[in-house]
């Protein structure tokens, strides 16, 4: 049973009240740009970090301008700023994201906060990425977003693949929970191809997104963690990409399952894809300060997050090492 508590303003009145405005909305499409044209030509590491869930627009903005320092010394890396504004909880409890407002109940005011946060971030320079996680919610943000994201929970969702096959910006898909890389394979397949479906009662087309890409974020079964971003486990997947006539570019998630949710366990992870010629992306979980702990400031409320101190000497590291590899 449903109950409607409150009808929420159209993207228009919000868009209206929150525009980007026209040298800001310039660099957003330069940024999306940058990002397709690279994922053709893999000259440059893409690199996707931020917060596991963006919670605080005071934290994230000085996360940001933070950022923007760091990346304007890597002239190898493409960074964007992950601003993850809805977070899916597997058992239905805890953080759901700013969208949802500061008390987790207001979902307009949340829109609104997810809105200024994004718009500060293209501000200072960086492209945003969020999760494609409610479709009905992109269209607040779609001027915003540079680079979206299916999760494990909703790659294999028929409307989350519909809906994704629909973009122009990259598009990441990642496996499900379980680490099935052929399942993968069959969602980054089914977001390449133009497809039909019903979406706000109307019958839409879409022309399937060329930017999408997998995500490998590892995976887990009867409680055990199976991380898939060794050597052999991205050769395997990238030949199977080519077979299928697939965009064969790959991301490494370095957290959730690779990481068996240990934020520091990213560092190594790091170390190890650079090293892989077949890995052409890495996503990485950082805040201000280490660990989570849901209170204070600049600390994640929801998964483990690198500190910035680590976080930049990842990204330099990234930036040398991608430098001799392709030297």
């Amino acid at each position: 049973m449903f109950t409607q508590q409150k009808k929420l303003p159209s993207a228009v009145e919000i868009k209206s009240a929150l525009p980007l405005d026209d040298q800001l909305n310039s660099l957003k499409l330069k940024f999306d740009e940058q990002l397709r044209q690279n994922m053709q030509s893999k000259q440059k590491l893409v690199v996707v970090c931020g917060p596991c869930s963006a919670d605080d627009p005071v934290a994230v903005g000085e996360y940001v301008s933070k950022l923007k320092q760091i990346a304007d010394k890597c002239p190898n890396l493409l960074v964007v700023a992950r601003i993850y504004t809805t977070k899916p909880r597997s058992n239905g409890l805890g953080y759901k994201g700013l969208c949802f407002g500061d008390d987790g109940k207001d979902i307009a005011k949340g829109i609104v906060l997810c809105r200024q946060m994004m718009i500060s971030c293209i501000k200072a320079g960086l492209p945003v990425a969020d999760e494609l996680l409610y479709p009905e919610l992109y269209q607040y943000f779609d001027d915003l977003v540079s680079y979206s994201f299916v999760g494990a929970r909703s790659s294999e969702d028929s409307l989350h693949r519909a809906f994704a096959s629909s973009l122009d910006v990259c598009c990441g898909v990642k496996n499900s929970t379980d680490g099935d890389v052929d399942k993968l394979l069959q969602s980054l397949q089914a977001i390449s191809l133009p497809t039909v479906f019903p979406h706000s009662g109307c019958q839409m087309e879409t022309s399937g997104c060329k930017f999408a890409h997998v995500v490998l974020r590892g995976g887990s079964l009867d409680g055990k963690y199976l991380p898939n971003i060794d050597k052999s486990s991205v050769a395997k997947l990238k030949q199977g990409l080519q077979s299928l006539g697939l965009n064969d570019f790959v991301m490494a998630d370095l957290s959730h399952a690779n990481s068996q949710k240990v934020a520091q366990n990213q560092i190594d992870n790091a170390k190890m894809a650079i090293l892989d010629e077949n890995i052409n992306g890495i996503m990485m979980e950082s805040y201000l300060s280490d660990g989570s702990d849901g209170n204070t400031y600049g600390v994640s409320k929801t998964d483990q997050c690198l500190g910035f101190d680590d976080t930049a000497d990842l990204l330099l590291m990234l930036n040398e090492q991608f430098a001799q590899r392709n030297a």
